[in-house]
C-alpha cells in the first residue's frame, strides 16, 4: 500500500499559482500518512488494544441504542445513513473535547454533540437529528469516561484519532479529520512507518467487523 500511495503521489502534480492541490494529490499524501500510522501501531500493541475497545464500544452499546431508538423497521438501513462521515466525526470530536474539558467531564457529551452538529454544517453534510447525535455520544462517553480513568486522557485522545483516520472513507474528503486527527498526530511524530502491516496490526475480522457494523463501505 505504501508502493501504491507512492505511485499515485507520482503521478499527481504539484498545483501552479495560488491553486490548491487536486483531490488526487491530497489522497496520495493522506494515504502516505495512514501508512505510517499503521506500522506506528505495529510498533506499539498497547495503543492497539485501546483503540479496540473504543472501536468496540461504537459497534456495541452506541449502535445498539441507535436502532433502538431511531432504526425502525430495518436497523441496517437506517444505520448506512450514518456513512456520510458521521463516526469520524464523533471520534475527532471527542478527542478535541476531552482536550478542552478535561477539568469539566460532566459537560463533555453536550460539547460533542455541539462540535458535531458544528462539523457537519460547516462541511455541507447531511443533516443529523440532534437528539440522534446526542444519545449516541452520551452511550459512547460513559464507557470512554471509565477509560480515561485506566489509560488517561492522551492514550484516549489518540485512540480517537487513529481510528478517525482508519475508518474515515475519505480523509481528503474531511476537514475535521484532516485537522482534529492527522495534524494532532503528526505532531506527536507518531507517522513514521507503512499501512502494509495493517492485517498484523488489527485482526483482519475486527477490521471488517467494525466497519460493518458501522455500515461503512
Amino acid at each position: 500500500m505504501r508502493e501504491r500511495s507512492d505511485l499515485a503521489w507520482s503521478k499527481t502534480r504539484p498545483p501552479r499559482g495560488r491553486r490548491n492541490p487536486s483531490k488526487p494529490r491530497q489522497a496520495a499524501a493522506i494515504d502516505s500518512a495512514t501508512v505510517d500510522l499503521i506500522d506506528w501501531l505495529f510498533e506499539n500493541p498497547s495503543a492497539i488494544e485501546q483503540i479496540q475497545k473504543v472501536g468496540d464500544i461504537l459497534t456495541g452499546p452506541v449502535v445498539q441504542e441507535l436502532d433502538k431508538r431511531f432504526g425502525g423497521r430495518n436497523p441496517p438501513a437506517n444505520r448506512r445513513k450514518l456513512t456520510d462521515h458521521f463516526w469520524c466525526d464523533l471520534l475527532v470530536a471527542l478527542a478535541e473535547v476531552i482536550e478542552k474539558f478535561a477539568k469539566a467531564l460532566d459537560q463533555v457529551p453536550e460539547h460533542v454533540t455541539a462540535a458535531i452538529l458544528k462539523f457537519r454544517k460547516a462541511e455541507n453534510r447531511s443533516p443529523l437529528l440532534e437528539a440522534l447525535v446526542a444519545l449516541a455520544v452520551q452511550t459512547a462517553w460513559e464507557p470512554i469516561r471509565d477509560v480515561i480513568h485506566i489509560s488517561g486522557i492522551k492514550e484516549l485522545q489518540r485512540s480517537c484519532r487513529i481510528l478517525a483516520v482508519l475508518i474515515c472513507p475519505a480523509p481528503e474528503n474531511h476537514t475535521a479529520v484532516q485537522n482534529g486527527a492527522l495534524l494532532p498526530l503528526a505532531k506527536e511524530g507518531m507517522l513514521e512507518i507503512s499501512k502494509t502491516r495493517l492485517e498484523q496490526v488489527f485482526p483482519t475480522e475486527w477490521v471488517h467487523r467494525l466497519r460493518d457494523d458501522l455500515a461503512i463501505a
